[in-house]
Parts: C-alpha cells; structure tokens; sequence
C-alpha cells in the first residue's frame, strides 16, 4: 500500500459514523415503538452495545493479517475458489445495500413536497454523483464523509424547538418491555445501525493501526448516541397512537421548526439528506467495485460503471412502497447475518488458523 494512499486514523471516526446514519434514521424510531414501544431509546442503546463488542470483534481479525481486508483474509483463510465465493456475496451484498439507501431516499423525497419528479432521474443523480466520488479514488471518499459531517451537524440543533411540544411521561413505564421484545426490537435496528463493517475495507488503508479501534469505538458510541437521542425525542414527542402511524417521524418533527427567513424547514433538510446519504453510497459503491474486482479481476474504473448501470436499471423494478418495506427488510435481515453473526464464526476460525500457524513455526 502506497504511503500516500494512507489516511490518518481518526478519519476512522467519519467514515464509520457517516456510513452508519443514513435514511435509517428518519424512520427508526416508528420501527422500534411498534416491537418495544416507550422503550425503544433503551433498545438502541442495546444494540450499540452489541455493536461496540463486534467494533473488538472485528479488530481482532484484522490485527491477525497485517494489512488485509475482509477480500483477502477469506482467500488467506478459506482458499482461493470459496474465499472468491464469499467475496461474491459480500459484494452482491453492498449492491442491494446501496439500492435500498438510494430507493429509501427517493420514496421520502417524492412523498415530501418533490412530487411529480421521475424516480429515474433522482436515481441518475445520486449514482453519477458517488460514481464520481468513487473515480476521485479512496482519499476523496474520506473527504467527503469529513465535509459532509461538518455540514450536517448542524441539523441535530434544531430539535429544540420540538422539545417545547414533549411530555416526558410518554417514556414511563421504564423498563416495561419483556426481553421478546427487547430482543426483536434490537433485530429491528439492524438496518439503521449497519455502516460499522466499513471497518473491515478500510484497515489497510489506514496509517496507525494501534489507534483505529479506539476512533471505531468512539464513532459507534456516537451514533449509538444520535440514534438514541433522536428515538426518545420520537417517543416523548408523539402519542403512541400517532408514532404507530407516523412514517418519517424524524421528518415530521423538523417540519415543525420554523425560522423567520424559513418557512418550510423540512425542505431544505431533505435536500441536505443528500449530502447525508452520500457517504454510505459512496463507501459501498467503492465497496463493492473492490469485491467485483476482486472476483473477477477486473479494473475497478471498470467495475464502477458496470455496478452503476445495474443499480440504475434496478431502479425501474422496485417503486411501490410495500416492496420498498420488503426489500428493506431483506437487506436488514442479510446484514444481520453478514455482520452481527459472521464475524463471531470468523473470529473463531481466524483463531484456530493463527494458533496453527504459530505451532507450525
């Protein structure tokens, strides 16, 4: 790895962060009310917890081949044919990924004042736009999960405003969910907490090692944070009854802050959405482009527009939003496995392999 391919360690903290909060967010809380009800900020503080044990998990991998990404420790480990296998999977994986991001983004878009607007278009957009990202190579994707921090931020501050309409009582009785549905609402939160497996792609591009599982950690807690904020907002802001059939809740909260030279607030937060939702389909553009090179060893310039012409010819099959919901699901449900199960079976059998190597030496 060239030296000026190398990124700093505390970039680690926006690339994970960024590649966690997405379009999750803005619909999570729903989710979770309907499995925990007012105890669904306690489940996502369940589910970071979980989170930063796989964040050590992962490291402890990556620790025991210098610096390999997740594509080269399975053809280390499994051999070429299934380690290639697997990669397939992997990269099939990020694919539908950034296609559930980029349908969710243009559902709520549509349904928010930017009606009348072709999908295909917006799909265009949002696809030439991290295709260019990921030409700039992967110092520019980091960049760009930096800037767009920095000019993000700024929307977790104006929820002071719906805090003047809160009833802190909603979230009473503590505690009042059996460990069910504890459990199946920490399932639920599967798709907004994922982005942390970024981790597992960016380690060799990462300068001091000693360092990145401490700026891992510290961006889950922070997302863990964020998420859960804004969750036990949702629960203390809405009736039960209106949070079971508000979609968006994030969205309709900020549609009630006003400023004097804004009148419809919730417009321009879904056009700084974009810059949001840039990061994951940056990451997992790169991402995956990285697996089909992987695979079928082709140039990655050229893996980059045959995964782009396929995302936007997808683009045209899924648009109804029970099939959105659907495919969601599905994609919440693979990541489950893929990132919350697997690297505990990796873990186990990168241990046994590293102790055989040690003996054999």
């Amino acid at each position: 790895m060239k030296k000026v391919s190398l990124i700093n360690a505390y970039m680690v903290f926006f690339i994970i962060h960024t590649a966690q909060i997405g379009v999750g967010i803005i619909g999570v809380p729903r989710i979770l009310f309907l499995e925990s009800k007012q105890d669904a900020w306690i489940v996502v503080l369940f589910a970071g917890i979980i989170i930063n044990l796989l964040i050590w998990v992962m490291f402890q991998i990556l620790s025991r081949f210098e610096n390999k990404d997740l594509y080269q420790i399975h053809c280390t480990v499994f051999g070429e044919k299934i380690g290639k296998l697997f990669n397939f999977v992997l990269t099939i994986y990020f694919i539908i990924a950034y296609y559930s991001i980029m349908n969710s983004y243009i559902e709520m878009a549509l349904s928010w004042g930017y009606e009348g607007i072709y999908e295909w278009v917006v799909s265009f957009i949002l696809i030439f736009i991290s295709v260019y990202a990921v030409m700039g190579g992967f110092r520019v994707i980091v960049g760009i999960c930096f800037l767009t921090f920095l000019l993000t931020i700024w929307l977790v501050f104006v929820i002071y405003q719906p805090l003047d309409h809160v009833q802190w009582i909603r979230i009473s009785p503590v505690f009042n969910s059996n460990l069910t549905e504890l459990s199946r609402g920490i399932f639920r939160s599967t798709y907004t907490m994922l982005g942390f497996e970024t981790l597992f792609f960016i380690y060799p591009f990462i300068k001091e090692k000693n360092k990145v599982h401490f700026f891992a950690q510290l961006a889950v807690v922070f997302t863990t944070c964020l998420v859960c904020m804004v969750t036990l907002l949702s629960v203390i802001y809405f009736s039960p009854s209106q949070l079971e059939k508000t979609i968006w809740p994030s969205l309709t909260m900020l549609s009630i802050v006003k400023f004097p030279f804004v009148e419809r607030f919730e417009y321009i937060a879904i056009s700084f959405w974009i810059l949001v939702i840039l990061p994951n389909l940056a990451l997992f553009l790169w991402i995956a482009t990285r697996g089909l090179k992987d695979v079928f060893r082709i140039k990655q310039k050229y893996a980059v527009w045959i995964i782009s012409v396929i995302l936007w010819i997808l683009s045209f099959v899924v648009t109804e939003r029970v099939e959105n919901n659907t495919f969601i699901d599905v994609v919440a449900l693979t990541g489950f496995y893929l990132w919350f199960c697997y690297p505990l079976f990796l873990y186990i059998v990168t241990f046994f392999k590293k102790k055989e190597r040690l003996e054999k030496g």
